[in-house]
């Protein structure tokens, strides 16, 4: 059967067939990521090897089906002629569909020596398992090495039908090209959907041909945004200015290609709040009148879309209509989230709009605001999505779709009152957070390793009668300390492979120490596509009672620690398998313990380290909470967990840790802003750091610079307290990192 080609080849499609292999592997154990429902691997059975010889045959009538056999034939490699006896790759529709239970996704594949059988009810059951046999293929084989499937059997289907990936391109700018590459990847993870935030307050993303101002003026910015040196973000103008936009014929190829890799693209267009760069284009649309300038600097603006006016209303629904053109799918999001009502309070045209609507508030005045775009999407065949702020202010059609990202209880809420619901919670899913606590490259704060991500279940917290309710997970990438391409794949990687298998597998089979084998030959996968995964070359340094506990990246691997400060090197002590543990008596005082891990060439990797056998300390702060950054993790011995304020801290705000019990110390510190040592955005500028040795009385120890306050103490002195004092008000919101003392 002749079969022609349907996939143009691109970069995207080169990166494709860097994930079937490059030559110079060997067979290895197949290592499928997500972990198939069932998969069973006949050892005793020889292989299948695909050569130039082999008849690749599909169904019929079955336009599916012929499309799944022409992507076959495209994406993997045969070996030369005369390499194997003649064998065949078969593409039909599955006649059992109580196998994957209906679902579309769902496909079978057995494998023999003399024929691969692949069997779906749908499109994208076929790409799905297209995915798998690549997976089923060495890391690195390729067209000196023979394509050789191992005999098996797989029956899949996902568990949930939202597998998705939030990409920020507002705050720091993409490549279409990478974009491409970026839908590949996800796609070999059998993760179907990619939210793309394309407008915020740093950047207006989208072409709008009603509107050029929004590229013209909102997609440039002033360099320097978040502090990140023009050097590590690129992309600067004739006029040294930031930014860019993907033109219409850009985004239709990019939602082209990702529809052949049965990806669904869900464009993100902030509102009512996140506009500073539409206002910037169209001033007239905000309470004020401005001007407005594209932000440069992280946080929530008070300046958002003025929602008495109905110039605005006219606005985004022209902006949706050739949103509507672009993106054929089924949803948009809106944003809807972290929107002042402080203009609207006093903005003459939004009290007149409260008072005619008899509406009660700002954010009732919002969900009706949400409420009119609703009904223009649902016109238009579309659902509308939202951040979970969107229930704050009243109703919402039961249409309406939440991503749930202060906590798991949000979606339940969300689920009780009949939304359908996708899990993004900051501690499980926020891939802006760093995935070590010490060494990692600067980030918005918070710690999200990878073993947390395998451990959320999307569907817990949710009550059993609410659970249908919840379409599934997604991995979110803020980028506002992601300055390029290169550092997006670093923090997407590894970690979106722990989000694609607990969001397909059936939960009972999720295993982190079996995935953890079989990442490696996703590493290989991933390095032969040139992607930039965070190699498994860390640790991790918990506390356990009486001592500590160690859990390196790569199973099995040794751990050199020392426990009185110094640098490890491979003559440290180490912390074996199977269980890590070090025991670390407590002679009333902090032990500051530092780990790396031995890798199987002698060499060592990333090192971690944590304070230990700290004082238990209550933590108060003057000023509220952001998210689930709660002012007690100023003191749990880690820069990686933050206390974060939510707001600007004022002359006389305070945050003090009051401990247990005095304890000896020769040196006090405290770490702010977003930099784990110290410095960058939300870092205290003007303040100084006390001490109490009775909890009542205070003295001065020294002031912050960049961030930081430290001090050498007097022999014999015993810390009660600690506390930092904000002497001048802040332009930003305040980032504790720790306080720490030693002895």
């Amino acid at each position: 059967m002749t079969i022609s080609k349907f996939l143009h080849v691109s970069a995207a499609v080169s990166f494709l067939l860097a994930l079937c292999g490059a030559p110079g592997a060997d067979a290895g154990t197949p290592a499928p990521i997500p972990l198939p429902v069932s998969f069973e691997i006949r050892e005793t059975e020889a292989p299948f090897t695909l050569s130039s010889g082999t008849e690749i045959v599909a169904e019929r009538g079955n336009a599916a089906a012929e499309r799944a056999a022409a992507r076959f034939r495209e994406n993997f490699v045969p070996a030369p002629a005369g390499a194997a006896p003649a064998n065949r790759v078969v593409f039909e529709k599955l006649a059992d569909p109580a196998r994957v239970r209906g679902n579309p996704e769902g496909y079978a594949l057995e494998i023999s020596r003399e024929k691969i059988v692949v069997a779906a009810l749908a499109e994208a059951g076929f790409l799905r398992a297209l995915a798998t046999l690549r997976q089923l293929l060495p890391p690195r084989a390729g067209e000196s090495v023979p394509a050789v499937f191992p005999a098996c059997a797989v029956a899949d289907f996902p568990r949930f039908p939202w597998r998705g990936v939030m990409l920020d391109s507002a705050r720091h700018f993409q490549s279409p090209e990478w974009i491409k590459k970026l839908l590949v990847a996800l796609a070999e993870l059998k993760i179907n959907v990619l939210h793309w935030h394309l407008t915020d307050d740093q950047g207006w993303r989208v072409e709008i041909r009603k509107f050029p101002e929004l590229a013209r003026v909102g997609a440039r910015r002033a360099p320097g945004a978040f502090g990140m040196k023009p050097e590590e973000t690129g992309k600067l103008d004739a006029d040294g200015r930031y930014g860019g936009f993907y033109t219409q014929e850009e985004i239709r190829e990019i939602v082209r290609f990702a529809d052949s890799l049965g990806v669904e693209i869900v464009p993100e267009i902030e509102f009512p709040g996140h506009a500073l760069a539409a206002l910037a284009a169209f001033p007239r649309l905000g309470c004020t009148g401005g001007p407005y300038a594209v932000a440069t600097s992280g946080g929530v603006f008070d300046d958002v879309f003025c929602l008495g006016n109905e110039a605005t209303y006219s606005f985004f629904d022209g902006v949706l209509e050739e949103i509507f053109a672009l993106f054929p799918g089924k949803f948009v999001h809106v944003g809807g989230d972290e929107c002042p009502t402080k203009r609207w309070r006093k903005c003459p045209k939004c009290r007149a709009k409260i008072r005619e609507a008899g509406l009660k508030n700002g954010a009732a005045l919002q969900s009706f605001a949400l409420r009119r775009v609703a009904g223009t999407l649902a016109e238009n065949g579309r659902r509308l999505v939202g951040w979970d702020e969107i229930l704050e202010g009243g109703a919402l059609p039961e249409s309406a779709v939440v991503t749930c990202w202060r906590g798991v209880s949000f979606g339940a809420r969300a689920a009780a009152l009949g939304h359908d619901v996708v899990m993004t919670p900051t501690a499980f899913c926020y891939f802006d957070y760093s995935q070590a606590r010490t060494g990692e490259p600067r980030s918005i704060g918070g710690f999200v390793p990878l073993e947390r991500v395998y451990s959320f279940d999307p569907a817990a917290g949710v009550p059993e009668e609410s659970r249908g309710r919840v379409l599934g997970a997604e991995g979110v990438l803020w980028t506002e300390y992601v300055p390029n391409e290169r550092r997006a794949e670093y923090m997407l990687a590894p970690r979106i492979a722990a989000l694609a298998e607990i969001a397909w597998t059936p939960r009972e089979r999720l295993d982190f120490d079996d995935f953890r084998e079989r990442l490696d030959a996703q590493f290989a996968r991933w390095k032969a596509a040139d992607f930039a995964a965070r190699e498994p070359v860390g640790v991790l340094v918990r506390a356990a009672p009486g001592g500590v506990v160690f859990s390196p990246d790569r199973k099995d691997a040794p751990v050199a620690y020392t426990l009185d400060g110094s640098a490890p090197t491979p003559d440290s002590p180490r912390a074996e398998a199977p269980d890590y543990f070090v025991k670390i008596p407590d002679r009333g005082e902090a032990v500051r313990v530092r780990a790396r891990a031995v890798l199987p060439d002698g060499a060592l990797g990333r090192e971690a380290e944590r304070f230990l056998n700290l004082p238990k300390a209550a933590v108060s702060s003057t000023l509220g909470t952001t998210e689930i950054h709660f002012p007690e993790r100023a003191a749990d011995g880690s820069r990686a967990t933050i206390y974060w304020s939510d707001r600007a801290a004022l002359a006389g705000d305070s945050v003090c840790a009051v401990f247990e019990k005095p304890r000896r110390a020769r040196r006090v510190r405290c770490v702010t802003g977003k930099e784990e040592n110290g410095g960058g955005g939300d870092r205290l500028q003007h303040g100084v750091l006390e001490i109490s040795e009775d909890g009542n009385a205070w003295r001065r120890v020294a002031e912050f610079s960049d961030g930081v306050a430290e001090a050498a103490l007097p022999a014999g002195t015993r810390v009660k307290a600690l506390r930092l004092r904000v002497t001048a008000p802040q332009n930003e919101w305040l980032v504790v990192r720790e306080f720490e003392l030693t002895d």
